[in-house]
């Protein structure tokens, strides 16, 4: 690989949010100065400076401040301003009212439900919400929240559910598995590389990572990994759990060109499959419709499609990942090696899993 040509644009392609070292979480965007309010459950978790469940970008304040004027003492919402007193002052906080925390997960993923539809159905945020699938993913909150009943184990702190197009405008964490299977160690690897059907709602025709989807609100991450690999790839169940090995996380914070926000977490696996002579082995082939086909790539031409944009712009980041951990991205050959690291392992600082 030429150390002059960095793969650190592609990287940045999907964790392309401005850096914000001074705060846990983004307060404001460093280059449009445009500002984000914290969603929390409720206002003593923002008071306790938990990290917040999401992020609320001003036209989203507005919307929500709409709706509350409109359903009175019926509102779920509640607007925690900086002096309490004065109707006037800096709204620093929007969390659940006390009657919807009071009755748990339904009640608040009914009310992000509720705004969500309503907004759809009146032609609202078209950038996000045309792109509704009925598909709902899990909002997590701060295990230490006032509002959770001490939360225990993995995914305990799981706070309520929210529509996956509806998520970028609440600035809420999305989770999701990718798994890059692969033939061969070293110089000789081969990768396998679908390319996205045309007629998928996102990014059509552009190649991705093996198997990838997004964790719906009840999976968990091997749950989700298992099921796509049959759905996309047809790679059956008893292969996947034997060979599929966990990698580690990917994180980065993506903002739409619309500038929604959407820090994401990705789970990754990888899977070595059987020799090509072994009688386990098993050629991934399209099970559903969004994937049309499948290639068996050398690394130098995985490489190459990178450098020239035909991957998803965070499958690309995933693949990196994936070069870097079989030892075939380096301190030598890649001149921005650190930045690598550090974009794609991104500090988000809203609610994820215990």
């Amino acid at each position: 690989m030429s150390t002059a040509d960095s793969l650190l644009p592609v990287v940045l392609a999907a964790d392309n949010f401005p850096l914000h070292p001074y705060h846990p979480y983004p307060v404001r965007n460093p280059l449009t100065n445009e500002q984000y309010i914290p969603f929390h459950l409720s206002p003593a978790d923002h008071a306790l400076d938990l990290p917040p469940v999401g992020l609320l970008r001003p036209l989203i304040l507005a919307a929500l401040l709409e709706e509350h004027a409109a359903a009175g003492s019926e509102s779920p919402w509640v607007f925690f301003r900086a002096d309490p007193h004065h109707e006037s002052s800096e709204i620093v906080c929007v969390a659940f009212s006390p009657a919807v925390r009071a009755k748990g997960r339904e009640a608040m993923s009914a009310a992000i439900a509720a705004v969500a539809a309503k907004w759809k159905a009146a032609g609202k945020f078209p950038e996000a919400l045309d792109g509704w699938r009925n598909e709902l993913y899990t909002i997590y909150a701060s295990p230490k929240s006032s509002v959770l009943s001490k939360p225990t184990g993995a995914f305990s702190n799981a706070a309520f559910a929210c529509e996956r197009a509806a998520c970028a405008l609440f600035g809420f964490a999305t989770f999701g598995v990718h798994m890059t299977a692969y033939e061969g160690q070293g110089a000789d690897m081969k990768i396998w590389v679908p390319r996205r059907s045309p007629t998928k709602a996102t990014w059509p025709s552009m190649l991705d990572n093996t198997v990838a989807g997004g964790i719906t609100d009840g999976l968990s991450p091997i749950e989700t990994m298992v099921k796509e690999c049959d759905e996309e790839a047809s790679l059956p169940e008893s292969l996947v759990r034997s060979r599929l090995r966990n990698v580690g996380a990917a994180t980065y914070f993506y903002i739409t060109s619309a500038g929604f926000l959407q820090p994401e977490i990705e789970y990754l696996y990888d899977l070595e499959l059987p020799a090509r002579d072994s009688p386990d082995y098993v050629l991934p082939r399209p099970h559903d419709d969004e994937v049309e086909s499948f290639s068996l790539w050398t690394v130098p031409d995985v490489i190459k499609a990178l450098r020239a944009g035909e991957f998803k712009p965070n499958c690309g980041l995933i693949l990196i990942d994936f070069l870097v951990r079989h030892g075939l991205v380096t301190p030598e050959n890649e001149t921005h090696y650190l930045e690598l690291q550090w974009h794609m392992r991104r500090r988000i600082g809203v609610g994820v899993p215990a």
